[in-house]
């Protein structure tokens, strides 16, 4: 009975050593809430795009860029505004006539550090015939990437972020290892004192 008992404070030991390990992974909050919203159709127009995170974006470091990348049917940016990070929103907008299907990517830094990143689609339909050629936008995304002066700074295609599954992970292992560790050392302690006995 002892030795059961044994083992499971071990394993609550170790069991509360993983998840204070791992507790920074899940500070960060991966809550969206995304307007247009996920699958939602739209009328063609200057479509204003929100993105409100869980907690609070990084802004003021020129060294992070919070971006927003909306791209169409044929994988091909569409002209939007430069995306604005104010609190848990970051937001741009952009000029699309033509009906379809249209990405939304996007990559932030929130101000615990954590990037985050991901993706979602909406549909446009145009009823009143706009025309976005009537409608010129300052196109920050779309003239960086047509340039020749850099490379967009992500990808028109979803991305993973796969960081917080790694220190997971990793802090998983290490719980196992102790959880072994400890459990070997209270077995052999037993053993010396049942010889000793």
């Amino acid at each position: 009975m002892k030795r059961i008992s044994s083992i499971l404070a071990t394993f609550g030991l170790a069991l509360t050593g993983f998840l204070a390990i791992s507790s920074p992974a899940f500070a960060h909050s991966d809550e969206l809430e995304t307007n247009p919203a996920a699958d939602a159709v739209v009328e063609a127009g200057r479509i204003p795009i929100t993105l409100t995170f869980g907690e609070p974006l990084v802004t003021g470091d020129d060294s992070i860029v919070n971006e927003i990348v909306v791209t169409n049917e044929n994988s091909e940016i569409v002209p939007a505004l430069c995306a604005v990070a104010e609190n848990k929103d970051l937001s741009t907008a952009a000029a699309i006539d033509q009906p379809g299907e249209y990405t939304v990517t996007y990559r932030v830094v929130s101000e615990d550090g954590h990037p985050v990143s991901g993706a979602y689609k909406f549909k446009v339909e145009n009823t009143t015939d706009y025309s976005a050629a009537e409608d010129p936008i300052d196109a920050c995304v779309y003239a960086m990437a047509t340039s020749g002066e850099g490379e967009p700074l992500i990808s028109p295609a979803p991305v993973a972020d796969d960081s917080n599954k790694t220190v997971q992970i990793i802090a998983l292992i290490a719980a196992i290892i102790a959880l072994l560790t400890i459990t070997t050392f209270i077995g052999r302690a037993k053993s010396r004192k049942s010889k000793s006995e």
